[in-house]
Order: structure tokens, then sequence, then C-alpha cells
């Protein structure tokens, strides 16, 4: 009976979800593990082993690890100073024959020069993939980044904290493609595990006199999964960390995240305005010079970037008081990618002017950085 009551509420909630990535970006979208899993299922399904993929050198070393698991070769772009994208002006450059697709970036919700990339995408044949897990809900020339380019990745831990993310395809054969490789690799949740996670979210919603009969569902279900029962009071254990194994996990999320993420979707306006609001609060009290793209206007800033050149003594501030630090990223280490180094270099000053300079905040803990900013300038 539970477990026809969980998989009846999955399919309802991964259809809602569905429909709202497809309505707002591209026909076809499929659930993933995770952004990192659909940038390399992207790559896998539809590029050919050794084929040369342009991205920006400011990134998440998983993006790097994804495409290099898919069999692809990344290979870092010029970017604009004030964005930290790939420089639709310099681009050219870091083209060759062997070049197939373009990778965007929209760093911390600034959004890439959309129009410019899918230009020189389209007059030379390349695959445009747009990396949305920074810029859900940024828009340009009012519409959502993500449904420019022919692929789209969207990430649920970086805008709802939980686990897993969408892919959108618009080409129904492209589609088909990566929807193949899917189902011979992304696996659904252990059930002990589904069965646990969605009593914990019963209990949490409803907090009420079933709170103890569900307790002692979840209890017996660790009991049978082999786990230690805890104790009263004790915290649910928390699931295994896949999104830590390298390079990304194959396991779909719980129907309690799917849960989690349609209602938050449900009330994305209120959330967007909320985190545009923080964030605007935040650059008016900030003291740094803020890096702004010629698109700000269109931004929902997952992470506001401030130029400084005490970065690095204010993140240790922070760190020093136990306040996050969010999307800090270090020049590219070509070594360590087994990038090739014939490859186009970019102008590596610029990458490190980037990375030594700009101090990412998350919004919601602008106080805290505020107070740290103060600090370190004594």
């Amino acid at each position: 009976m539970l477990d026809r009551i969980i998989q009846q509420r999955r399919q309802d909630a991964e259809s809602r979800i569905l429909r709202n990535y497809r309505e707002r970006f591209q026909s076809f979208a499929m659930l993933v593990p995770s952004a990192r899993y659909g940038i390399y299922g992207a790559a896998k399904a539809l590029l050919r082993a050794g084929d040369r993929v342009i991205i920006s050198p400011i990134t998440c070393r998983s993006v790097i690890r994804a495409l290099l698991a898919a069999g692809v070769h990344p290979v870092f772009a010029d970017i604009e100073l004030d964005t930290g994208n790939i420089d639709p002006a310099r681009l050219p450059n870091a083209l060759s024959a062997s070049t197939t697709a373009i990778v965007t970036t929209n760093l911390y919700g600034n959004p890439d020069s959309i129009v410019e990339l899918r230009s020189v995408a389209r007059s030379r044949g390349l695959l445009l993939i747009e990396d949305c897990a920074h810029a859900m809900h940024t828009t340009v020339d009012g519409k959502p980044v993500g449904c420019f380019g022919d692929i789209a990745l969207f990430s649920f831990k970086k805008y709802f904290n939980q686990s897993g993310g969408v892919v959108t395809v618009r080409d129904p054969s492209a589609a088909a493609a990566v929807a193949r490789l899917a189902r011979t690799e992304i696996v659904s949740p252990p059930e002990h595990e589904e069965r646990a996670r969605y009593l914990q979210y019963v209990v949490e919603k409803e907090a009420s006199h079933a709170v103890a009969a569900a307790l002692s569902a979840v209890y017996r279900l660790l009991r049978d999964a082999g786990s230690r029962v805890p104790r009263a009071g004790e915290p649910l254990p928390a699931p295994q960390n896949h999104e830590e194994q390298a390079p990304f996990s194959r396991i779909l999320p719980t129907t309690a995240v799917l849960l989690r993420v349609g209602e938050m979707l449900a009330r994305i306006g209120e959330i967007v305005a909320e985190r545009k609001a923080a964030a605007q609060a935040l650059i008016a009290e900030c003291p740094l010079p803020l890096k702004r793209s010629r698109l700000s206007r269109d931004v929902c800033y997952l992470a506001v970037p401030f130029g400084t050149t005490r970065r690095d003594k204010i993140v240790a501030t922070m760190q020093a008081r136990g306040i996050p630090t969010y999307f800090l990223y270090s020049p590219p280490m070509n070594e360590l990618f087994g990038v090739p180094h014939d490859d186009y270099k970019p102008d590596e000053g610029l990458v490190r002017e980037w990375c030594r300079t700009i101090l990412p905040i998350n919004p919601r803990f602008g106080p805290q950085y505020l107070e740290c900013i103060g600090a370190s300038a004594a």
C-alpha cells in the first residue's frame, strides 16, 4: 500500500515538474540525477569521442569532469572581464575543425551573450548547450535563459537545495538519443530510501498526531534495511551523498525531493522576488564594486559578484567565523584535467585577475558577509 502511494505521488510530482520546464523552456524535458549528469549525458549522447567543446575557464570543476567522462575535450575560451562568461568577440580564437559544441556558463546568474553565441553556433553548425544551474529565471530580452540553445541543464541543488535536475532538449531526435542513454544508465532510488524519505517528508508536512505513527514506520523501515534505529529525538540519518561520487551520481532524486521541488516551483515567483530583493539590498549596502553585465536588469542572482583586491582576506574571515562561501572558482589547471596542451589557451592574466578579485556573495547571508567585509578592512 505504501509503495503504491509513493509511486503515484512520484508520478504526479514528476509530471508537474517536467510540465513546468517544458512550458517555460523547450519541448522535451527529462529528470536527471544532477545538472552535471545532464552535461555528461548530452555530450555522451550527441557528440563523438575526442570532440572539442568550448567552455568558460571560470566554471565548476564538476562540469569539466563530466565532459571528460563523456569522452570529449573541454577547450577554454577567453572571457569577458565583467561577467566571467565566454567573450563572443574572441570566441573564434578557440574554435577548430574538431569543435562541435559550446557550453554556456551564466556565471552567478549573469547571462552569457547568448544571442551572439547562438549566431556563432548556427553559422558553424555547433551544438549550443546552456548550463542554467546558476541562471534559473534570468532572462535575455524578456526570454528566459535556457530557451535559446539546443539543450539546457537545470540544477535543483543550486536553487532549491535539493538533489537532482532537469535536461530540456529542442530537437526530437536529439531528445530521443539523450533519453536512450539515460535509460541504460540512470537508476531509481533504493526502495528503503524512498520509503524512509517519504515518511520523513510526511512527518515534516503534517506535524500532527500522525507523527508518532509515521516515525514508528520509519524506524521499522530503517531496521528492515539494516540501518541502526535512531534513538528518540535523533534526526534521521542523511541519505548517502551520491553527489560527491566522481564525476556524478546516476541515481534519481527520491519522491520526497520531487514533492519539495514541486512545491517550490509552485511558488517560484515569490522565491525569485525574495532573491532579487535580497540581492538588491546587498548591492545597495556593500562597499565593494559590483561586477555587472550589460544585461544586469534581467539577472536573477544566485550569488552577487563583487570585485575586491581583499578577496582572500575576506574569505579567510568568513571561514574563521563559520560563514559559508559559495562558488569560489580557481584558475583552470589543464594538467589536472588532462586537457591537451595544444588546445587554445585563454588569456590567463584575465582569468587569474577574475579569480583573485571576484567575491561571490550569497544574498541569504548578506549581513554576515558585510560584517566580515568590514572586519577585513581593519
